[in-house]
């Protein structure tokens, strides 16, 4: 009777391992692409920044303009503006600003009328495609 119940449990795991193998062998994946890949950024240079202040109020900020050394032709620009201690608290959303026609450098206008000068204390320009 030992040798039977042996050879059950013996047939029972060889059928478990059976069905297993049956049911994994179904499952199909499709082939798929998995990577991790990086980019140099670089920067761009800004060579002068303009805050263009209202004609009747000097408290008020009409826009802000920035030359670009680099060639940013067809690119987009976004103005940020923040208050507070680095890296501060943004004011507002990001104001999508004007990319000129490039002569010697790039133009970039973001206007931002009657922005108070005490609203922000620092900013940041971001150029993307």
């Amino acid at each position: 009777m030992r040798l039977s119940r042996v050879l059950l449990a013996g047939v029972a795991v060889a059928g478990v391992a059976a069905t297993t193998s049956a049911f994994t062998a179904s499952n199909t994946v499709p082939p798929s692409t998995a990577g991790y890949g990086s980019a140099t950024v670089s920067g761009a240079t800004a060579t002068d920044i303009a805050y263009v202040l209202d004609a009747a109020d000097k408290s008020l900020v009409d826009s802000i303009n920035f030359e670009i050394t680099e060639d940013i032709t067809g690119m987009q620009a976004f103005l940020t503006l923040r208050t507070g201690a680095a890296p501060g608290t943004v004011v507002g959303t990001p104001i999508s600003c004007v990319v000129g026609t490039r002569t010697t450098i790039s133009p970039v206008t973001c206007s931002v009328p009657d922005q108070p000068l005490v609203s922000f204390n620092s900013i940041g320009l971001t150029i993307a495609q």
